[in-house]
């Protein structure tokens, strides 16, 4: 289990940290997806400047970087499996409203996929961990 953890806190804080780079910078095509890298700028004008990409008013990557950074903080120092946990449910929200989103409009992005596993992946891995 602390495999899967860890692997889904770095998989998830480096979509977040490339997500947040595209939020100001250009990022290389390669990274947003097949159809996406065929628009302006490789997509990051569309997927992480538009306004799904401030669902609260800052960047919604730099949310996730804080998120994992804290998990991150607390897997390492041992806090209490159900506070991780609970750190996890907004994150899920968030991710099943954009990734309803990328579906619905018909969007391909890595990052974007990468970071809404992560978060499901830790949701199901810190529920699990907070039922033991």
């Amino acid at each position: 289990m602390p495999f899967i953890l860890w692997t889904s806190i770095l998989v998830g804080a480096c979509a977040s940290a490339a997500a947040l780079y595209g939020y100001y910078l250009v990022l290389p095509a390669w990274l947003t997806g097949p159809e996406i890298c065929q628009l302006e700028a490789g997509g990051c004008q569309v997927l992480f400047r538009s306004p799904r990409a401030r669902l609260l008013g800052v960047p919604n990557a730099s949310l996730g970087v804080l998120l994992y950074a804290l998990l991150a903080t607390g897997v390492a120092l041992g806090w209490p499996a159900l506070l991780l946990f609970a750190m996890t449910w907004p994150a899920v929200a968030m991710s099943a409203v954009l990734a309803y989103s990328l579906i619905s409009n018909r969007r391909q992005c890595r990052i974007c996929w990468a970071g809404h596993v992560a978060n499901l992946t830790l949701f199901v891995a810190l529920g699990i961990r907070a039922l033991r």
